[in-house]
């Protein structure tokens, strides 16, 4: 996926919301055979949040994060955009907009490397609660141009729910799952059943 290509500075990075006001934290750890650090600044902004990541290793190479977010309750947009610096000084952002439709939402991901090469993800889901049904569709484009197309049709059932996965991969083969989750109450517990095939 996108993140796939944002490995900075062996540290695992995680999302933190924004609380009141700013927040700064550090942390030292041990990644990638040598030890490093990292700081955070966490700022709310009137329509979201800013934040800034810093990575510190011992033998003095570092990398950023920049992210920027913003709601738009009214229109039901979120904007997320995200530049990463890596240690050898190479640029990615990530462009997220979340729009909110009448059954769900979609949202599309834009990442652009500084030598001018892109991916994209695209979805959409949509719920239908009266009838107890969900679909996930989503197309994904790697930077090298090859693209993956994934939907699934989840149904609710009166003990569980089925659903079923269809991947289309850059070459063409279609791979195919069905899943039925049937769920006894009284005795606690739930059966799985995965079907899958692969066509070409």
């Amino acid at each position: 996926g996108l993140a796939a290509a944002l490995f900075l500075a062996g540290a695992v990075m995680t999302e933190a919301q924004a609380g009141n006001g700013g927040r700064q934290k550090a942390h030292a750890g041990q990644g990638a055979g040598s030890s490093w650090s990292r700081s955070s600044t966490v700022q709310r902004t009137p329509s979201g949040h800013t934040r800034q990541d810093k990575w510190q290793s011992q033998d003095g190479r570092s990398a950023s994060r920049q992210v920027d977010v913003t709601h738009d309750p009214a229109s039901g947009t979120r904007n997320r955009a995200a530049a990463w610096t890596g240690p050898e000084g190479r640029t990615t952002t990530v462009d997220t907009v979340t729009q909110r439709t009448g059954s769900g939402y979609t949202r599309d991901t834009t990442a652009s490397r500084d030598d001018g090469r892109t991916a994209t993800r695209n979805t959409t889901i949509a719920n239908d609660r009266a009838a107890g049904s969900r679909s996930v569709d989503s197309a994904t484009t790697g930077f090298d141009g090859r693209t993956t197309v994934y939907s699934s049709d989840a149904q609710r059932t009166n003990d569980g729910y089925v659903r079923d996965v269809t991947r289309t991969l850059p070459d063409g083969q279609v791979n195919q799952r069905s899943i039925d989750v049937s769920c006894d109450p009284a005795g606690q517990s739930c059966a799985r059943t995965v079907v899958g095939g692969n066509g070409g």
